[in-house]
């Protein structure tokens, strides 16, 4: 299988090092299923990755705000080359507990106030996104358990098995008036029904998605759900119409570099480098060279996520660089998830076998 495209290369380009790394434990399928997709190959160079006029983008965040670290300039260059976007947000981040009590000052809060926190960083991302792209992109929010989705790879496919989010209690999207489906319950099964129903929507030609590498149990899990949606709805386009799969890291030990130094700011950052153990078989790394003006809008947008800022400013700012990291996964990685999820944990048919359609009786 091969993407629509090569990536072109640039004059300027320069070369990562680095190997992939086994993780220590396989603690949940997310994780071990990354492991399944790094190589021991060595570092390939970093052209830019390739945008053409007209392209449909398609950004995946785990979390409000991950789409602005990972993406934040790639929506705008795509814009500005007349394209279309399209973001959409898997949870609300009602599952920072942290953040939470930080700002209730309530030691033990109550769903509502998990759940009032979640409407508030939605409020946020739509802000954010305003300024990255004014009227230019559309957001679609899931509403899934923030912290819960690398159990729906496992306990938690079947929708009569939803799993309860353990911060607001809900076992489907406590926002009905955001939410895509408000009514779709907290199960695997659902979220790749979802997620491919917004795929089989875009038609995208980019898809800018977590790396499967991540560390955060959320961004793996949202990246294996997306590659899902991505092979089921590939299966039925011709090879040349694949899109090109530009995979983002946001969280890694001891990375962005410095991110714990105080005051750290774009013009400390001038080039962001993925981490060098986070190589994919078959994947090429690329960097997205921000203007001034797409820095500035990149930094304008980070700055509506209020609530994120006053308990990590110093980590979200360290994004702030003038260049944009992913790596372009091999599109046989769809291939590989679907085939290594049915061997490790059970078959997924197309339909829950005794439930029916997403729309039907419940």
């Amino acid at each position: 299988m091969t993407s629509r495209r090569l990536i072109a290369r640039h004059p300027n380009d320069t070369v990562g090092a680095g190997r992939c790394k086994e993780p220590e434990i396989r603690a949940s399928l997310g994780l071990g299923l990354a492991c399944l997709l790094a190589a021991r190959a060595n570092a390939a160079p970093l052209p830019p990755p390739q945008i053409d006029p007209g392209e449909r983008l398609l950004v995946v965040a785990p979390h409000p705000d991950d789409e602005t670290l990972g993406a934040g300039g790639l929506i705008q260059r795509v814009l500005e080359n007349h394209g279309r976007v399209r973001v959409v947000l898997i949870t609300a981040g009602d599952g920072f507990v942290e953040a939470v009590r930080h700002e209730t000052r309530i030691p033990q809060p109550r769903p509502s106030a998990f759940v009032a926190y979640g409407q508030e960083r939605l409020r946020e991302a739509r802000a954010a996104l305003r300024v990255l792209a004014p009227e230019h992109a559309r957001l679609q929010i899931l509403g899934f358990p923030d912290g819960g989705l690398d159990g729906l790879l496992q306990a938690h496919w079947w929708r009569n098995r939803p799993e309860r989010s353990p911060t607001t209690g809900a076992t489907d999207p406590p926002y009905d008036d955001q939410a895509l489906e408000p009514d779709v319950l907290y199960d695997g099964d659902d979220l790749r029904r979802e997620l491919g129903r917004i795929v089989r929507d875009t038609a995208p030609t980019i898809v800018a998605l977590p790396d499967p590498l991540d560390r955060h149990p959320d961004h793996r899990a949202a990246s294996l759900f997306t590659l899902l949606a991505l092979q089921d709805w590939s299966e039925r386009r011709p090879k040349k119409d694949i899109p090109d799969l530009l995979a983002y890291v946001v969280h890694w030990p001891d990375w962005p570099p410095g991110w714990n130094a105080p005051n750290a700011t774009p013009a400390k950052c001038l080039e962001l480098d993925e981490p060098p153990a986070v190589i994919h078989d078959g994947g090429k790394r690329v960097a997205l060279v921000l203007t001034d003006q797409e820095l500035g809008n990149k930094e304008a947008a980070l700055q509506k996520y209020v609530t994120q800022l006053d308990v990590m400013r110093a980590f979200l700012t360290a994004f702030l660089c003038r260049t944009e990291p992913y790596t372009v996964l091999d599109p046989e990685e769809m291939e590989r998830v679907a085939q290594t999820i049915e061997k490790g944990v059970a078959p997924l048919p197309r339909r829950s076998p005794t439930l029916g359609h997403r729309h039907g009786p419940r």
